[in-house]
């Protein structure tokens, strides 16, 4: 679990050093004094300050996500969705070198890492980006084949603290996989992730396989709580919403995840500083 861990991790801590590239993190557009404070810091009232950059969000993610890091490792038996979901942001933090001064407006370039283009378009704390392209080669498994269709459309409110990101696969006209993903940070600086994948091919064999899985996170001091559900739905899961809420408890997530045709693989959270599965 432990190699495992570091491995995913430094592929983000990559992302987010070539992240660092564009420019000053204090660069506002708004001119809002509440949107230059560090990543981490608190306002006057006690709340969480704005995010200024979609690296900000990843980086309040990830060190939500360190700071319980050794509990996690503790466990006997690895549950990779506890880690996976700050995966998310590897793409999104690309498209700020698109816009390295973090201005307002549209941006469109080739992305750094992923090698294809992307756009981004700002306006104040509110973001859009995304990608749409076709492969021009095969790629390591069944699923990265040439002549697939990739897209990726997202989208952030850094002063509300919402990230939002939907990508898919399509092949011959059909999608052969999906993701979406909502995060929100909560005013005391907690952190929620409601993420969804859908397959129709066995990532191996390339045999038709439909799977589905559904990882809820809340992730604070001392606190992980996680429900991860099961479903052979595919791609054409139907998506689930929270961040209009204004929290979404672990009781309230398995509901959710159950009213919409997952069986409850594993739930739990941190107890006495010991991760516990129910």
């Amino acid at each position: 679990m432990k190699l495992k861990t570091a491995a995913l991790y430094l592929i983000l801590c990559l992302a987010l050093v070539i992240s660092g590239c564009g420019g000053s993190s204090n660069t506002s557009s708004t001119g809002d004094d509440a949107g230059k404070q560090s990543v981490g810091t608190k306002k006057a009232d006690g709340s969480a300050a704005n995010f200024n950059k979609i690296s900000d969000f990843s980086e309040a993610w990830n060190d939500l996500y360190k700071q319980n890091e050794a509990v996690i490792n503790k466990l006997d038996e690895p549950i990779m969705e506890l880690v996976t979901p700050g995966l998310e942001f590897i793409t999104g933090v690309q498209y700020e070198l698109l816009n390295m001064e973090n201005k307002d407006g549209r941006f469109e370039g080739k992305l750094m890492m992923a090698g294809h283009p992307g756009f981004m378009e700002k306006k104040g704390s509110k973001m859009s980006f995304g990608y749409d392209f076709i492969r021009d080669e095969d790629g390591f498994g069944p699923t990265m084949k040439a002549g697939d269709r990739l897209v990726e459309d997202g989208n952030c409110d850094l002063g509300q603290g919402t990230y939002v990101t939907e990508t898919f696969t399509e092949r011959d006209g059909q999608k052969i996989e999906r993701s979406y993903s909502e995060f929100k940070r909560l005013k005391n600086g907690e952190m929620i992730c409601l993420r969804a994948t859908g397959h129709s091919l066995n990532a191996v064999s390339a045999e038709e396989q439909l799977s589905n899985t559904c990882t809820y996170i809340k992730a604070g001091k001392n606190k992980y709580d996680f429900v991860i559900g099961k479903a052979t739905q595919g791609p054409a899961f139907e998506k689930l919403f929270f961040i209009d809420k204004n929290d979404l408890s672990k009781n309230e997530a398995r509901q959710m995840m159950e009213a919409a045709g997952y069986q409850i693989d594993k739930s739990g959270g941190i107890v006495k500083g010991v991760l516990v599965v129910d």
